[in-house]
């Protein structure tokens, strides 16, 4: 009798173990379904990373991109609107390190291939909490389609996550760019007040020809080269336009920079300081 008692707690362990491990993983909305990409939500039951809540997981039709916060040439970037959730505060999308593609109208866009997921930060501030969003995106194909949706987590229909579906997180969490640990110099100034060029030194480990660089400013600045500057860090050159109005200045520049796998972030001052060797 005491084997057999125990064969039925053993039997009724492993037959709940399969939920238990489902309702540990977290839960995903329903997918919401275009001709051009599947979008829905993913929340783990516990946080992948400190303030990080659920993230917005984004699978393209073969041939199509999507695209970063700043599109590059050409594109609409992601916005999600949170006013409809509840019990959350401070609700803002994280971008991955993007990679740039041809746009299709001769210039270059910046954004992601196949599938993205965009994390979502924020704080749970309340119960219950209900996780909501309407989101503007678009997709490239042959052209540019704008597509907009609701996103919900609803108890009645949510579904659970996999272990597939966390280790996806966390390798899109991993290609979020974190704050360079070493400042960059301004190794150069050319060009015209029209038309400026600017050489920086950033650390970055690797063959420069494998880092790309993304810079966002007042005004338009693109990256010319990555090129090998001194053991442990390399030089990017920028060139660009200042926008109408600001006085020839591009003000503080965000430079997303490097790999991903190794994606990093600085702010730079193009518009002042000496230049350094």
């Amino acid at each position: 009798m005491t084997r057999l008692l125990g064969f039925c707690f053993g039997l009724v362990f492993l037959l709940a173990l399969p939920v238990l491990v489902h309702a540990a993983g977290g839960k995903a909305s329903p997918w919401l379904d275009f001709r051009e990409a599947r979008v829905r939500l993913v929340v783990p039951a516990k946080p992948p990373a400190p303030g990080v809540v659920a993230a917005i997981e984004i699978r393209l039709a073969p041939d199509y991109k999507t695209y970063w916060r700043n599109v590059g040439d050409s594109g609409v970037p992601p916005q999600a609107d949170f006013s409809v959730s509840q019990g959350y505060s401070g609700l803002a999308l994280d971008f991955p390190f993007p990679k740039a593609f041809d746009d299709g109208a001769g210039g270059k866009a910046w954004g992601y291939v196949r599938e993205v997921m965009l994390p979502i930060r924020g704080n749970l501030s309340g119960n219950p909490a209900r996780l909501a969003l309407k989101l503007d995106f678009a997709v490239c194909g042959t052209m540019c389609i704008p597509l907009q949706g609701e996103l919900v987590l609803d108890a009645g229909s949510a579904q659970p996550l996999e272990a597939a579906d966390l280790d996806r997180m966390a390798a899109f969490l991993r290609m979020v760019p974190v704050p360079a640990t070493e400042p960059a110099a301004l190794l150069s100034k050319g060009g015209t007040a029209e038309t400026p060029v600017f050489t920086v030194s950033v650390a970055h480990p690797g063959e420069p020809g494998a880092i790309s660089a993304f810079a966002e400013a007042d005004g338009f600045l693109e990256t010319k080269s990555v090129t090998a500057h001194t053991p442990g860090r390399v030089a990017v050159t920028l060139a660009g336009q200042p926008a109408a109005g600001k006085g020839g200045k591009f003000g503080p520049v965000r430079l997303t920079f490097g790999t991903r796998e190794v994606p990093r972030e600085i702010t730079l001052n193009l518009d002042a300081g000496p230049v350094q060797p």
